[in-house]
């Protein structure tokens, strides 16, 4: 066997278990990666975390960099109470559920311009 030849075989062999050892490397990584995001995940349900106090903003975030084109609409409905505003699109906040389940309704909340 000639000396190139015995050298390339070293080199192979070399080769064979640098490839075993980025196996067992990226085993290693996505093993520690599970118990990190389980870790995680565990701390967050425990201290009752959001993304917000996490500093994540979502996806939307990254739309708004440019300012938010969206149209501002003055609040329609009045709390008295609180002094809580609604403007009537969306999801009616709950101080208002809270008053027409007693009763009351809406028009007796109306801002008066």
């Amino acid at each position: 066997m000639s000396n190139v030849s015995a050298l390339q075989q070293k080199l192979n062999e070399a080769e064979a278990v640098a490839n075993e050892l980025r196996k067992q490397l990226e085993t290693e990584r996505k093993g520690e990666r599970t118990h990190a995001i389980v870790a995680v995940k565990e701390l967050i349900k425990t201290h009752e975390l959001t993304a917000s106090d996490l500093g994540f903003s979502g996806k939307g975030a990254l739309k708004r960099i440019g300012g938010d084109k969206r149209n501002v609409v003055a609040p329609k409905y009045q709390d008295p109470d609180s002094g809580k505003t609604w403007t009537g699109r969306g999801k009616s906040p709950s101080w208002l559920s809270a008053q027409l389940a007693a009763g009351r309704t809406k028009e007796e909340f109306l801002i008066k311009a």
